[in-house]
């Protein structure tokens, strides 16, 4: 087992855990002192403290936490060796000391080396004794949570739907239990930035399941749970959930159910962002080709009317060609041109840059088939010289690709005709008769030489 893997997984488990059980220990410690002992009785108070020391369970739990930050500045110890002594010191000390008053905190130290180990079908029982002991609805809420993690985890690993279901229910359970909270205490950072987080994961899951109704719905109580506080939006965006993630995956989940205005709204949302890591442009592509996955006119019409009314952006360029690419399949090579020989005379240098590990690669991108496309057009119109000149700016970038392989042994400055790919075979009438037809010679032919052996025997 990998070390750095394993301390990653059990230091983010141990770190949720500690924001709000050490300070449990450290309020149960004040508390039980004040409510036993009055303020200027320092020595019945220090006596108290050592009471609580002296518990079984806070002695393993202080001993833990030092050896804990002292194991992994020690490299030549086995972290799994390490987490399995103390996985049983901690099994232990609960079972011989159940009335603790810390008992729930020594569970919780439990469940992170249960999730260092893997051993997720242990940490989804103790985190259901965990939820059923929990005494407030945020400690309840944060409970849920990480079990909707630990279920998504074993999923991942067994992809057993159970696991999954478990997951979602858990992550929804846990935002159920939140929208009852008073609205300061949802619009905290934290419990509300983990909510979105949480709110993703399940979308995540739904999405995998192909359940897009219950997907788009999570995603958009994140979109708007990100939008509705800044707090929460830090902290989500402090773990790499960021509003134009999660707007573009609500998107495609609108796309996928084929409702427009909704996804039109996101692709506004996405389009207005500050700042943002893809130009408006590639949501608009992604959008689009997904929605209109059979449908070419209806991709030719959005991306048309996208083009027209929107400003030129970074990725417009490959959004052009695209819908070039959609309009020279339909045979439409009047529409393709143009947009054509815009990009290759306005805009070769942006392809340059977009596409830069095509160029590197000589081959692939989408400027090695417009240059392909163009040398065929341009041959179909018995504009031979400027097919020419397409091919062999094709050959001279690409000279790696498919594209210019196909067009190096043709010379289009002696063409006397119009000329065309290769296409692929097609089942015509006549040719699909001969098939049949020689289906049956075999056929009877093994019949009769059977029936010839029969007779024989």
């Amino acid at each position: 087992m990998i070390v750095q893997p394993l301390h990653i997984l059990f230091t983010m488990t141990k770190n949720i855990l500690n924001s709000f059980v050490c300070a449990s220990l450290f309020l149960t410690m004040v508390s039980f002192s004040e409510e036993t002992i009055r303020p200027d009785d320092d020595s019945q108070r220090e006596i108290a403290i050592q009471a609580v020391l002296s518990d079984p369970v806070v002695a393993a739990i202080m001993m833990y936490e030092k050896e804990t930050d002292e194991f992994w500045e020690q490299k030549n110890l086995s972290p799994v060796i390490w987490m399995q002594e103390w996985r049983d010191r901690f099994q232990d000390v609960i079972a011989e000391n159940p009335q603790s008053l810390y008992i729930g905190i020594a569970k919780a130290k439990l469940l992170s080396l249960y999730n260092g180990l893997g051993e997720y079908g242990k940490s989804q029982a103790l985190l259901e004794e965990l939820i059923s002991e929990a005494s407030s609805p945020e400690e309840k809420i944060r409970w849920y949570g990480q079990l909707g993690t630990v279920s998504r985890m074993r999923y991942q690993g067994n992809q057993n739907q159970d696991d999954r279901q478990k997951s979602q229910e858990a992550y929804e359970k846990a935002h159920s239990l939140f929208l009852l909270l008073p609205l300061e205490k949802q619009q905290s950072g934290d419990l509300g930035g983990r909510q979105i987080v949480s709110l993703c994961m399940s979308a995540a899951l739904a999405k995998g399941a192909n359940d897009h109704e219950r997907a788009v719905a999570l995603f958009r109580s994140a979109r708007e749970m990100f939008q509705s506080s800044t707090k929460c939006a830090q902290y989500a965006v402090s773990v790499k959930y960021e509003l134009e993630y999660i707007t573009e995956q609500e998107m495609l989940q609108w796309a996928h159910l084929k409702e427009d205005d909704e996804a039109t709204k996101c692709l506004e949302i996405l389009s207005n962002l500050p700042t943002y890591r893809w130009a408006p442009s590639y949501y608009a592509l992604n959008y689009a080709i997904l929605r209109y996955e059979n449908d070419s006119k209806g991709f030719q019409k959005f991306v048309s009317r996208w083009l027209d009314t929107r400003s030129f952006d970074d990725r417009t360029p490959i959004l052009m060609a695209n819908l070039g690419f959609s309009y020279f399949d339909d045979d439409v090579y009047e529409k393709a041109l143009p947009i054509y020989e815009t990009l290759r005379d306005k805009h070769r240098d942006d392809f340059r840059r977009l596409e830069a590990n095509a160029f590197q690669r000589e081959r692939g991108g989408c400027y090695d088939r417009i240059l392909f496309d163009l040398a065929i057009i341009y041959s179909r119109r018995n504009d031979f010289g400027k097919a020419e000149s397409a091919k062999t700016e094709l050959i001279n970038l690409f000279p790696q690709s498919n594209n210019a392989k196909t067009l190096s042994g043709i010379n289009f400055s002696f063409s006397e005709k119009p000329w065309s790919p290769p296409e692929r075979a097609r089942f015509t009438p006549l040719r699909i008769a001969f098939i049949i037809a020689g289906i049956v010679m075999i056929v009877l032919g093994l019949y009769f030489i059977l029936a010839k052996e029969e007779k024989a025997i």
